[in-house]
């Protein structure tokens, strides 16, 4: 009946939590029900036993090795959409999948800051000049590798958003092409696009106030520079996975890459293409 299941399903609930916090006090004050095999099945419910028994298995999913696990999640595509009892993922490993991904991106951090590094020194050996002359100012006082670690110390934002940070900067060439990292710039510029990034994906992120000391300008510039950057690039701040991989892929980090790395436990990448021409050139390409 309703309140059968309905007990059923927050036990499970519970049993997610436990497991994700097994320190909690709520958690050692309350027992988490054990998981009962060779329950009677009444008759009538015969032909539905298989699947209530793999029901009564969440959070852990159904019996598998890890090595099912992986190998299923590795040929797969999107396997985390699936549900439990197709074989998809359980909570506990969508939260593990999750986090190594997490910590997948984390050194990715020392490639873009490389990247930003040589893009300003070949701009300032090249002499470009940007024509947003709102993000110009004042010689940086740090390099731009240093610069991008210390918005990562400093703005407790995810190591992802410091390569969004660059493809919202991608998105603003496309609007201005004249725009370009330079020493005079990208403190100004690259702040506010990491700054943006933070703000739309991550759920916990800093005031504008707090931005601007990191940034080493007021928070006042940092307003007018925020609204000016996001009416330039159209209020366009969303990216798809597999634009992300993409872009890691082609730009950041092409040689380190192999293909095993190249998936993070939640199935195959699917190609993104920023237009048809571009789609239709690779589908049509000989294999």
């Amino acid at each position: 009946n309703d309140d059968t299941t309905l007990s059923l399903f927050c036990d499970r609930i519970w049993s997610v939590y436990c497991a994700l916090h097994p320190s909690s006090p709520m958690c050692q004050k309350k027992s988490v029900m054990p998981v009962q095999d060779n329950v009677d099945v009444p008759m009538e419910d015969a032909e539905h036993s298989s699947r209530d028994e793999d029901m009564d298995a969440v959070p852990s999913g159904p019996a598998r090795s890890p090595e099912h696990a992986s190998s299923n999640a590795d040929s797969m595509a999107a396997i985390h959409t699936l549900p439990v009892e197709k074989d998809g993922m359980s909570m506990l490993e969508l939260v593990s999948a999750m986090k190594n991904d997490a910590e997948m991106q984390k050194r990715l951090v020392a490639h873009c800051a490389s990247l930003v590094e040589e893009t300003v020194l070949h701009n300032d050996k090249q002499k470009k000049v940007s024509e947003l002359s709102a993000f110009e100012g004042e010689i940086a006082p740090i390099d731009a590798s240093a610069y991008v670690r210390r918005i990562l110390k400093y703005g407790g934002c995810s190591p992802c958003c410091i390569v969004i940070g660059i493809i919202y900067l991608e998105r603003l060439k496309r609007v201005v092409r004249s725009v370009c990292l330079t020493s005079h710039n990208f403190q100004r510029l690259f702040l506010v696009a990491v700054m943006e990034a933070a703000k739309f994906l991550d759920d916990f992120y800093y005031s504008n106030k707090h931005w601007a000391e990191v940034g080493g300008i007021s928070t006042k510039e940092l307003n007018r520079l925020e609204l000016e950057f996001l009416f330039r690039i159209g209020f366009n701040l969303r990216i798809t996975r597999e634009e992300y991989d993409m872009y890691v892929e082609q730009v950041i980090d092409p040689k380190v890459q192999d293909d095993s790395e190249s998936k993070v436990g939640m199935g195959e990448k699917v190609p993104s293409f920023c237009d048809v021409s571009s789609a239709a050139s690779h589908f049509s390409a000989p294999v």
